[in-house]
């Protein structure tokens, strides 16, 4: 069960353009078809044929009422195109369940929604495993900003699987509505402050951005090095998507120019069925491979199920994301594909830093990420 305790209703300001559809990023939009003949909200909103523009493109403030996130904050958005997401202040900023058209097309793991843990409960974790139980999935989970892949101990400090920023509550929430070229624009943004035991001090703005005219999803974060010295800063965008988008007969699609390494014996053995879904198994072993893709901004990695009749498309910023991986789980009951944009290998911080590849932040630096999920009928 949940409980609504507000109901946010941004006003309306009529803006100028920033960036292409809005995103603020040079990222290309896909357009889920040719609906150009349909009344623009603009319109709808200006004749008084709509009485409130949350009929359009609404965003419900919310807390969890009991189970293992009781108390903790979602935020539901839902847009006159079809598209509905769910916000996790309380958990990074990440994005939960999602669907398109009344379609599923994000993986939640068996964990469900739960509650981040404390700096001591991480600090506490002796194998650097405990993400794990916490891995609600959802369209994304971020990974990072002090590790991703394996657990290390960098210079005498231990970092877990995938860092901490599941862990970080969200200040400073917003919600804002604009007319964009004529369509609505809805943006929920918040900052986060990473503080790690090492001395790094990172303050971050995430801006979600979503408009009616297309089904898709802006994630864009800006992290400043408030500490005195440089850090590294290690980032990766766990996308995940399930059934029933992603069942056998659905495929996954790189560009040609995309180089591709198995990061295990087992991975190199499915290497032939890479683009495939697989058959669900109760015995099936988890693959991943390391991708390299050129023109990511333009063409993007696509998962299609024909059978369903739509395809989802992700596409990132190569210049702070130059490679990504595709973590593909067979098994029964955690059945899940994960199309994964990083700026480093999965090795861990150490190895990283050994082999001289570990991303760094200087003081006073700022970084931008970007990555979007859009989907298109087929």
């Amino acid at each position: 069960m949940f409980l609504v305790f507000a109901h946010t209703r941004a006003p309306i300001t009529s803006v100028a353009p920033k960036g292409r559809y809005g995103t603020r990023m040079p990222l290309p939009a896909v357009r889920s078809d040719s609906r150009e003949s349909r009344i623009k909200p603009a319109r709808l909103v200006a004749t008084g044929m709509v009485a409130r523009a949350d009929t359009l493109a609404a965003a419900t403030l919310a807390r969890f009422e009991d189970g293992p996130a009781k108390g903790f904050r979602f935020i539901d958005v839902s847009m006159s195109d079809g598209l509905t997401f769910r916000v996790l202040p309380d958990r990074g900023f990440d994005i939960g369940a999602a669907s398109v058209a009344g379609l599923p097309i994000a993986w939640l793991s068996a964990v469900g929604y739960c509650a981040p843990v404390s700096e001591g409960d991480q600090q506490a974790d002796p194998d650097g495993l405990g993400w794990l139980a916490r891995f609600t999935g959802g369209l994304l989970t971020t990974c990072g900003p002090d590790n991703i892949g394996l657990p290390s101990v960098d210079l005498g400090i231990g970092h877990g699987l995938h860092g901490g920023w599941t862990d970080m509550r969200a200040d400073d929430v917003t919600i804002d509505r604009s007319f964009v070229d004529d369509e609505i624009e809805l943006t929920v943004s918040a900052t986060m402050q990473f503080r790690g035991v090492d001395n790094a001090d990172l303050h971050i703005k995430r801006s979600i951005v979503t408009r009616t005219g297309t089904p898709s999803v802006d994630v864009i974060d800006s992290i400043t090095n408030n500490g005195p010295g440089h850090e590294p800063i290690l980032m990766l965008y766990h996308v995940n998507f399930g059934a029933p988008l992603w069942v056998p007969g659905a495929t996954v699609s790189y560009p040609p120019s995309t180089t591709t390494t198995p990061r295990t014996p087992h991975a190199a053995t499915m290497l032939s069925v890479a683009d495939q879904a697989p058959v669900a198994s109760s015995d099936a072993e988890e693959y991943v491979f390391e991708r390299v893709v050129a023109e990511c901004e333009s063409t993007g990695v696509t998962v299609t199920n024909e059978q369903v009749g739509l395809r989802v498309r992700v596409q990132w910023m190569s210049e702070t994301l130059p490679i990504s991986h595709q973590w593909v789980q067979p098994a029964e009951g955690t059945y899940a594909l994960g199309i994964e944009p990083a700026n480093a290998g999965l090795a861990g911080r150490s190895v990283l830093r050994r082999e001289g590849t570990l991303p760094m932040i200087d003081s006073g630096q700022t970084l931008q990420f970007a990555v979007r999920m859009s989907a298109e009928f087929v």
